[in-house]
Protein backbone atom coordinates (compact mmCIF):
# COMPACT_ATOMS: atom_id res chain seq x y z
CA UNK A 1 0.00 0.00 0.00
CA UNK A 2 1.68 2.84 -0.95
CA UNK A 3 0.74 7.24 -0.32
CA UNK A 4 -1.86 6.13 1.66
CA UNK A 5 -1.79 8.49 4.93
CA UNK A 6 -4.78 8.91 7.35
CA UNK A 7 -5.99 11.55 10.17
CA UNK A 8 -8.11 10.08 12.73
CA UNK A 9 -9.17 11.84 15.85
CA UNK A 10 -10.16 10.85 19.24
CA UNK A 11 -7.66 7.57 19.46
CA UNK A 12 -6.68 7.55 22.75
CA UNK A 13 -9.20 4.84 23.70
CA UNK A 14 -12.13 2.58 21.98
CA UNK A 15 -12.66 2.21 18.44
CA UNK A 16 -10.73 5.35 17.39
CA UNK A 17 -7.29 3.35 19.11
CA UNK A 18 -8.70 -0.01 17.99
CA UNK A 19 -8.88 1.15 14.04
CA UNK A 20 -5.54 3.52 14.70
CA UNK A 21 -3.45 0.29 15.10
CA UNK A 22 -5.16 -1.87 12.55
CA UNK A 23 -4.90 0.81 10.03
CA UNK A 24 -1.33 0.65 10.62
CA UNK A 25 -0.85 -2.61 10.77
CA UNK A 26 -2.68 -2.98 7.56
CA UNK A 27 -0.05 -1.20 5.83
CA UNK A 28 -1.63 2.66 6.33
CA UNK A 29 0.44 5.56 7.87
CA UNK A 30 -1.86 7.00 10.72
CA UNK A 31 -1.91 10.04 12.57
CA UNK A 32 -3.49 9.51 15.74
CA UNK A 33 -5.18 12.87 17.19
CA UNK A 34 -5.20 12.22 20.82
CA UNK A 35 -5.60 14.64 23.87
CA UNK A 36 -3.17 13.31 26.56
CA UNK A 37 0.50 12.66 26.40
CA UNK A 38 -0.17 9.79 28.54
CA UNK A 39 -1.98 8.00 25.79
CA UNK A 40 0.61 9.28 22.94
CA UNK A 41 3.13 7.24 25.35
CA UNK A 42 1.15 4.33 25.06
CA UNK A 43 0.26 4.07 21.56
CA UNK A 44 4.06 4.78 21.16
CA UNK A 45 4.84 1.53 23.15
CA UNK A 46 3.64 -0.52 20.74
CA UNK A 47 6.60 0.65 18.34
CA UNK A 48 4.38 0.79 15.17
CA UNK A 49 6.51 2.21 12.47
CA UNK A 50 3.37 3.65 10.89
CA UNK A 51 1.19 5.08 13.62
CA UNK A 52 2.16 8.99 14.40
CA UNK A 53 0.00 9.97 17.86
CA UNK A 54 0.21 13.15 17.66
CA UNK A 55 -1.76 15.81 20.61
CA UNK A 56 -4.78 17.68 18.83
CA UNK A 57 -7.64 18.66 20.97
CA UNK A 58 -10.25 19.13 18.30
CA UNK A 59 -12.35 21.93 20.00
CA UNK A 60 -8.90 24.23 19.73
CA UNK A 61 -8.00 25.30 16.16
CA UNK A 62 -4.48 25.91 16.95
CA UNK A 63 -4.44 22.44 17.48
CA UNK A 64 -5.84 22.12 14.08
CA UNK A 65 -3.74 24.07 12.45
CA UNK A 66 -0.56 22.52 14.19
CA UNK A 67 -1.71 18.88 13.09
CA UNK A 68 -2.49 20.24 9.78
CA UNK A 69 0.85 21.88 8.99
CA UNK A 70 2.82 18.72 10.68
CA UNK A 71 0.73 16.32 8.19
CA UNK A 72 1.43 18.22 5.12
CA UNK A 73 5.11 18.87 6.20
CA UNK A 74 5.41 14.60 6.46
CA UNK A 75 2.63 13.93 3.53
CA UNK A 76 4.35 16.56 0.74
CA UNK A 77 2.84 16.46 -2.58
CA UNK A 78 0.98 13.00 -2.16
CA UNK A 79 -1.67 14.83 -0.03
CA UNK A 80 -3.97 12.87 2.11
CA UNK A 81 -6.09 9.80 1.62
CA UNK A 82 -8.70 9.99 4.32
CA UNK A 83 -9.60 12.28 8.14
CA UNK A 84 -11.74 10.11 10.47
CA UNK A 85 -13.62 12.62 12.57
CA UNK A 86 -13.88 10.10 15.53
CA UNK A 87 -13.64 12.49 18.61
CA UNK A 88 -16.68 11.98 21.07
CA UNK A 89 -17.32 12.44 24.68
CA UNK A 90 -21.22 12.57 27.00
CA UNK A 91 -23.33 14.19 28.61
CA UNK A 92 -26.57 13.07 30.25
CA UNK A 93 -28.62 15.37 32.13
CA UNK A 94 -32.59 15.79 32.55
CA UNK A 95 -32.93 19.00 29.65
CA UNK A 96 -34.63 21.18 32.71
CA UNK A 97 -30.97 20.99 34.73
CA UNK A 98 -28.80 21.04 31.82
CA UNK A 99 -25.39 22.96 32.28
CA UNK A 100 -25.11 25.51 29.14
CA UNK A 101 -21.13 25.12 29.39
CA UNK A 102 -21.09 21.45 29.45
CA UNK A 103 -23.75 21.06 26.48
CA UNK A 104 -21.60 23.83 24.39
CA UNK A 105 -18.45 21.69 25.26
CA UNK A 106 -20.09 18.41 23.78
CA UNK A 107 -21.15 19.62 20.62
CA UNK A 108 -18.29 21.97 19.76
CA UNK A 109 -16.22 18.14 20.36
CA UNK A 110 -18.87 16.42 18.35
CA UNK A 111 -19.74 18.96 15.82
CA UNK A 112 -17.52 21.71 15.08
CA UNK A 113 -14.80 20.01 15.97
CA UNK A 114 -15.70 17.99 12.85
CA UNK A 115 -16.45 21.02 10.74
CA UNK A 116 -12.81 22.73 11.24
CA UNK A 117 -10.84 19.68 10.59
CA UNK A 118 -12.69 18.83 7.90
CA UNK A 119 -12.56 22.55 6.33
CA UNK A 120 -9.16 22.85 6.92
CA UNK A 121 -7.95 19.28 5.80
CA UNK A 122 -9.93 19.38 2.80
CA UNK A 123 -7.01 21.10 0.17
CA UNK A 124 -4.49 17.92 1.09
CA UNK A 125 -8.09 15.69 0.80
CA UNK A 126 -7.99 17.16 -3.35
CA UNK A 127 -4.68 16.83 -3.79
CA UNK A 128 -4.71 13.26 -3.00
CA UNK A 129 -7.82 12.89 -5.20
CA UNK A 130 -5.96 14.64 -8.05
CA UNK A 131 -3.25 12.21 -7.83
CA UNK A 132 -5.16 8.66 -7.15
CA UNK A 133 -7.27 7.04 -8.88
CA UNK A 134 -8.93 6.12 -5.00
CA UNK A 135 -11.22 8.79 -4.38
CA UNK A 136 -10.29 10.23 -1.09
CA UNK A 137 -12.55 9.61 2.19
CA UNK A 138 -14.25 11.77 4.93
CA UNK A 139 -15.39 9.47 7.56
CA UNK A 140 -17.14 11.01 10.28
CA UNK A 141 -18.21 8.73 13.02
CA UNK A 142 -21.98 9.26 14.12
CA UNK A 143 -24.41 6.71 16.10
CA UNK A 144 -27.00 4.99 16.47
CA UNK A 145 -28.38 7.95 17.99
CA UNK A 146 -27.68 9.85 14.79
CA UNK A 147 -31.13 8.61 13.50
CA UNK A 148 -33.16 7.70 17.07
CA UNK A 149 -32.61 9.65 19.92
CA UNK A 150 -32.40 8.28 23.98
CA UNK A 151 -33.19 9.72 26.21
CA UNK A 152 -31.76 12.24 28.50
CA UNK A 153 -28.53 12.33 26.20
CA UNK A 154 -30.01 15.53 24.08
CA UNK A 155 -26.99 16.66 23.05
CA UNK A 156 -25.14 13.75 22.17
CA UNK A 157 -28.32 13.20 19.57
CA UNK A 158 -28.43 16.60 18.36
CA UNK A 159 -24.94 16.84 17.46
CA UNK A 160 -24.77 13.35 15.99
CA UNK A 161 -28.07 13.96 14.62
CA UNK A 162 -26.32 16.88 12.83
CA UNK A 163 -23.29 14.78 11.82
CA UNK A 164 -25.12 12.88 9.66
CA UNK A 165 -26.74 15.77 7.81
CA UNK A 166 -23.53 18.13 7.45
CA UNK A 167 -22.16 14.84 5.89
CA UNK A 168 -24.98 13.79 3.69
CA UNK A 169 -24.12 17.37 2.21
CA UNK A 170 -20.98 17.06 2.14
CA UNK A 171 -21.19 13.78 -0.30
CA UNK A 172 -22.98 15.83 -3.15
CA UNK A 173 -20.43 19.21 -2.67
CA UNK A 174 -17.26 17.30 -2.91
CA UNK A 175 -17.88 14.09 -5.26
CA UNK A 176 -17.03 16.46 -8.04
CA UNK A 177 -13.89 16.77 -6.59
CA UNK A 178 -13.26 12.77 -6.06
CA UNK A 179 -13.82 13.03 -2.37
CA UNK A 180 -16.10 10.57 -0.79
CA UNK A 181 -18.25 11.34 2.31
CA UNK A 182 -18.74 8.50 5.30
CA UNK A 183 -20.94 8.27 8.22
CA UNK A 184 -19.95 5.53 10.55
CA UNK A 185 -23.16 4.29 12.40
CA UNK A 186 -22.29 2.48 15.53
CA UNK A 187 -24.72 0.83 17.93
CA UNK A 188 -23.74 -0.47 20.98
CA UNK A 189 -19.78 -0.90 21.00
CA UNK A 190 -17.73 -1.84 24.41
CA UNK A 191 -16.11 1.14 25.09
CA UNK A 192 -15.07 3.68 27.94
CA UNK A 193 -17.94 5.92 26.47
CA UNK A 194 -20.66 3.70 28.52
CA UNK A 195 -18.60 4.11 31.60
CA UNK A 196 -18.22 7.96 30.98
CA UNK A 197 -22.60 8.39 30.75
CA UNK A 198 -23.07 6.56 33.78
CA UNK A 199 -20.24 8.98 35.41
CA UNK A 200 -22.09 11.70 34.43
CA UNK A 201 -25.45 10.47 35.23
CA UNK A 202 -23.60 10.38 38.85
CA UNK A 203 -22.46 13.54 38.12
CA UNK A 204 -26.00 15.04 37.42
CA UNK A 205 -27.80 13.50 40.05
CA UNK A 206 -25.55 15.16 42.49
CA UNK A 207 -26.25 18.69 41.09
CA UNK A 208 -30.57 17.87 40.96
CA UNK A 209 -31.73 19.05 44.84
CA UNK A 210 -34.77 17.80 46.16
CA UNK A 211 -37.11 18.22 43.70
CA UNK A 212 -35.29 17.55 40.54
CA UNK A 213 -33.91 13.64 42.33
CA UNK A 214 -37.82 13.25 43.03
CA UNK A 215 -38.95 14.39 39.28
CA UNK A 216 -35.88 12.44 37.61
CA UNK A 217 -33.66 9.63 39.70
CA UNK A 218 -35.54 6.76 38.82
CA UNK A 219 -36.13 7.26 35.22
CA UNK A 220 -32.15 8.53 34.91
CA UNK A 221 -31.24 5.24 36.51
CA UNK A 222 -33.42 3.28 34.29
CA UNK A 223 -31.61 5.23 31.15
CA UNK A 224 -28.51 4.36 32.43
CA UNK A 225 -29.38 0.58 33.39
CA UNK A 226 -30.84 0.00 29.74
CA UNK A 227 -27.16 1.76 28.10
CA UNK A 228 -24.96 -0.55 30.86
CA UNK A 229 -27.22 -3.70 29.57
CA UNK A 230 -26.57 -2.88 25.66
CA UNK A 231 -22.40 -2.11 26.33
CA UNK A 232 -22.78 -5.77 27.62
CA UNK A 233 -23.82 -6.97 24.61
CA UNK A 234 -21.73 -4.29 22.58
CA UNK A 235 -19.49 -5.17 19.97
CA UNK A 236 -15.76 -5.23 20.26
CA UNK A 237 -13.74 -2.69 19.41
CA UNK A 238 -11.38 -4.60 17.29
CA UNK A 239 -14.74 -5.64 15.29
CA UNK A 240 -15.59 -2.79 14.42
CA UNK A 241 -12.29 -1.35 13.40
CA UNK A 242 -12.56 -3.27 10.55
CA UNK A 243 -16.13 -1.82 9.68
CA UNK A 244 -14.13 1.58 9.25
CA UNK A 245 -11.32 -0.50 6.96
CA UNK A 246 -14.05 -1.72 4.78
CA UNK A 247 -15.20 2.01 4.18
CA UNK A 248 -11.64 2.57 3.45
CA UNK A 249 -10.74 -0.10 0.93
CA UNK A 250 -14.58 -0.49 -0.73
CA UNK A 251 -14.44 0.93 -4.17
CA UNK A 252 -17.63 2.61 -4.39
CA UNK A 253 -18.56 2.90 -0.42
CA UNK A 254 -21.34 3.26 0.89
CA UNK A 255 -23.18 6.70 2.44
CA UNK A 256 -23.74 5.11 5.83
CA UNK A 257 -21.84 1.72 7.52
CA UNK A 258 -23.83 0.48 10.56
CA UNK A 259 -22.05 -1.45 13.26
CA UNK A 260 -23.96 -3.54 15.36
CA UNK A 261 -26.84 -6.02 14.93
CA UNK A 262 -28.84 -3.33 17.06
CA UNK A 263 -27.81 -0.35 14.72
CA UNK A 264 -29.32 -2.10 11.79
CA UNK A 265 -32.67 -3.28 14.06
CA UNK A 266 -32.77 0.53 14.61
CA UNK A 267 -32.00 1.28 10.91
CA UNK A 268 -35.00 -1.09 10.03
CA UNK A 269 -37.05 0.67 12.61
CA UNK A 270 -36.40 3.74 11.12
CA UNK A 271 -36.85 2.50 7.80
CA UNK A 272 -40.11 0.86 7.79
CA UNK A 273 -42.17 1.40 11.39
CA UNK A 274 -43.89 4.34 12.32
CA UNK A 275 -42.36 6.63 14.73
CA UNK A 276 -45.18 5.63 17.48
CA UNK A 277 -44.14 1.95 17.30
CA UNK A 278 -40.66 2.53 17.35
CA UNK A 279 -40.55 4.95 20.41
CA UNK A 280 -43.38 2.66 22.07
CA UNK A 281 -40.51 -0.14 22.12
CA UNK A 282 -38.19 2.06 23.79
CA UNK A 283 -40.49 2.95 26.48
CA UNK A 284 -40.99 -0.78 26.80
CA UNK A 285 -37.43 -1.19 27.05
CA UNK A 286 -36.63 2.19 29.47
CA UNK A 287 -39.80 0.91 31.84
CA UNK A 288 -39.86 5.01 33.07
CA UNK A 289 -42.50 5.81 35.37
CA UNK A 290 -44.79 8.92 35.64
CA UNK A 291 -43.59 11.11 38.18
CA UNK A 292 -45.53 14.14 39.38
CA UNK A 293 -44.71 16.59 42.44
CA UNK A 294 -47.75 18.38 43.55
CA UNK A 295 -46.76 22.11 43.84
CA UNK A 296 -44.68 24.70 42.14
CA UNK A 297 -41.23 26.07 41.72
CA UNK A 298 -41.77 29.55 43.88
CA UNK A 299 -40.69 32.45 41.53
Amino acid sequence: MVNKAILITGASSGMGEATAILLAKSGYTVFAGIRSQLAINKLNELCLDKLYPIILDVTKIEHINNTFEFVKKTVGENGIYAIINNAGNNYSVPTEYFDEQKARFLVETHFWGMANLTKIFLPLLRLYSSKNKNQARIINVGSVGSISAFPFIQFYNAAKFAILGFTESLRFELAPYGIKAIVIVPGSVKTSIWRRTDEAVQDSLLKLGNEGKELYQYNLFQSSKLAASMEKRGVAVEKAAKVFRKALESSNPSFKYFIGNDANVVNFMVKYLPDSLRQSFLKMKLRFKSIQINKWKSE
